[in-house]
């Protein structure tokens, strides 16, 4: 991630580097991509804009989406930061693709990788 990104405040940053480091080591080698995007990205955010984050992890079982959650859970009350995030599985992710569903387009054509 471009750290010197202009859209995102000081513990912004903070908290989605925590975010990857936590979740390199909940998930290692099982995360496929972990992309900044919607506004923030984009650059024509507000002050009232959340951060629009897709984490996509191969192998993606409930377990593991609840384990993600809580950690973004705990991030988000550390550094007050309210993140807007999409956790999919790889699959799920390549068939919105194929289909063209806006949210995978929105990831691919804006999206920053953290």
């Amino acid at each position: 991630m471009d750290m010197n990104n202009s859209t995102l405040t000081i513990d912004e940053k903070k908290a989605l580097k925590e975010l990857k480091d936590c979740l390199n080591e909940l998930l290692s080698d099982r995360i496929v991509g972990l992309i900044l995007y919607g506004s923030r990205a984009r650059g024509d955010y507000d002050n009232k804009s959340d951060i629009d984050v897709a984490i996509i992890i191969r192998g993606l079982t409930r377990e593991l989406k609840n384990q993600v959650f809580e950690t973004i859970a705990d991030i988000e009350l550390k550094y007050l930061t309210p993140l807007s995030t999409l956790v999919i599985s790889e699959e799920h992710y390549e068939f919105l693709k194929q289909r063209e569903r806006r949210i995978a387009l929105d990831i691919e054509s804006e999206g920053i990788p953290l």
